[in-house]
């Protein structure tokens, strides 16, 4: 068994002014999680602390949570690979609920903003079939989105995010990239208008903290590099066009 020292957030903003630490010591077992920890906790000397679980398997995101400064999922993330004192505190830049759950509404609706469904074109054949060959740029793309499980460690770590709140955040700037090199996809220019602005890809630093928490092993900041690419050229292409009446070929 270890024992374990928790020091967790506790916050009720119908009562309380602001935040505060509670520790307790709980035992848990050698391959016990962080969420086991908290389960532990919640069996014993804190049985009102609020936190989000779902899954239990690392799939669903819902249990994200910065432990010891660090965002991470707190079911698969494992007591002794961190240590005997556990410092756990809610996602960052975003509102309080209670302790250590947030208001998930900011994050989500930054992702709205940049229309992430697919809509196919107006021309889209839907009895055709359009195959995308894995090893191609737009192959890579739709294949590595998948793997994201919208738990928003990479939204709680963004210092952008902190600074600007209207900035929309790397997981939904992954997203819209996803659909944008689609060329199944109709309204990649309505997504451009939203990303090509420092509210969208621009307002990115490249600092990669959202690599760094990313769960899945993603790096929304790579994304968010080939979306500037794809402005810089969508506003050449816009003014080669207003110069000499036609858009320069893509190769």
């Amino acid at each position: 068994m270890l024992n374990v020292s928790l020091s967790v957030q506790r916050f009720t903003p119908q009562t309380e002014a602001k935040p505060r630490l509670e520790t307790h010591r709980v035992e848990v077992g050698e391959r016990a999680s962080v969420l086991d920890a908290l389960f532990a906790l919640q069996r014993g000397p804190a049985p009102d602390l609020a936190f989000r679980f779902s899954c239990r398997v690392g799939m669903c995101g819902s249990c994200a949570m910065v432990v010891n400064g660090r965002e991470q999922l707190a079911c698969s993330t494992l007591v002794k690979a961190v240590g005997p004192e556990l410092k756990i505190e809610p996602l960052r830049n975003l509102p309080m609920v209670r302790d250590l759950a947030v208001d998930l509404a900011p994050f989500f609706s930054a992702y709205k903003k940049t229309q992430p469904h697919f809509t196919p074109r107006a021309d889209l054949n839907p009895d055709a079939f359009y195959p995308i060959p894995h090893e191609s740029p737009e192959g890579k793309a739709l294949n590595h989105q998948p793997q994201c499980i919208d738990c928003g460690a990479c939204y709680s770590s963004c210092t952008a995010v902190t600074l600007k709140p209207r900035y929309a955040g790397p997981m939904a700037l992954h997203r819209a990239l996803t659909v944008m090199v689609d060329p199944r996809d109709g309204r990649s220019q309505d997504r451009m208008d939203v990303v090509a602005s420092e509210e969208g890809a621009f307002g990115c630093r490249t600092l990669g903290n959202c690599r760094e928490v990313c769960p899945r092993g993603i790096s929304p900041t790579q994304s968010i590099e080939r979306l500037k690419r794809l402005a810089v050229l969508d506003q050449f292409r816009g003014m080669w066009g207003r110069i000499f009446g036609a858009k320069p070929s893509r190769g």
